[in-house]
């Protein structure tokens, strides 16, 4: 894991605590949007047309 991975997994964990509920699932919400986007063009730049989500 790189500095800045464990520098993004840091802050997420002291920021997690102190969310509402909502804003919790507003979160997940986002962050399951990045991943999708990102498996997305992982797959166009392989050349591969099917997009499936990430587990």
């Amino acid at each position: 894991m790189t500095d800045k991975e464990k520098k993004i997994m840091e802050t997420c964990g002291k920021m997690l605590p102190r969310l509402s509920e909502n804003e919790k699932e507003e979160f997940l919400r986002f962050t399951e949007g990045m991943a999708f986007l990102s498996d997305y063009r992982a797959r166009t730049d392989t050349g591969q047309s099917e997009v499936r989500p990430s587990a």
